[in-house]
């Protein structure tokens, strides 16, 4: 019935909007150089506090937002959400809007409430990142169910 579930995400302030198609290619599709660029990248942006932050806040966004598929898989059906948000130092989760897809749907409700839920758990910026970004930053994750 549905081939597979991903979490896919976009740094808004490191990868432009147009590239989110390249990031939703299944890693077979990708040739050889291309999935080595992606892993050295994706671990060259853990390396910094910003990377570290966000790969934290993509694993427990990921987490919530797998429980709430799991709960309600039958009721989803196929589809796609793009949702932005904004990250505060506090680590506050605000301004939150679709980019792309259904609000009203049942991925659109859950994704939105896996950000929210996220935003209510999530740690404060490091001293580090507090310099770094001392206004937070714009995010983007783009939920897909095939």
């Amino acid at each position: 019935m549905f081939k597979y579930i991903s979490l896919l995400l976009n740094f808004v302030t490191a990868i432009p909007i147009g590239q989110i198609a390249l990031a939703e290619e299944s890693a077979s599709s990708l040739t050889q150089t291309e999935s080595a660029k992606k892993a050295d990248a994706e671990f060259a942006s853990m390396a910094s506090e910003l990377g570290n932050f966000q790969h934290k806040l993509y694993l427990l966004l990921g987490s919530k937002w797998n429980l709430k598929v799991q709960q309600s898989m039958a009721q989803i059906g196929e589809g796609r959400v793009v949702i932005k948000f904004h990250v505060n130092p506090s680590g506050k989760i605000t301004n939150i809007s679709f980019v792309e897809g259904n609000p009203d749907s049942k991925l659109g409700t859950i994704s939105h409430e896996a950000i929210v839920e996220g935003g209510e758990s999530c740690d404060q910026f490091s001293e580090a990142l507090k310099k770094e970004k001392p206004n937070g930053f714009d995010w983007q994750l783009a939920y897909r169910i095939k």
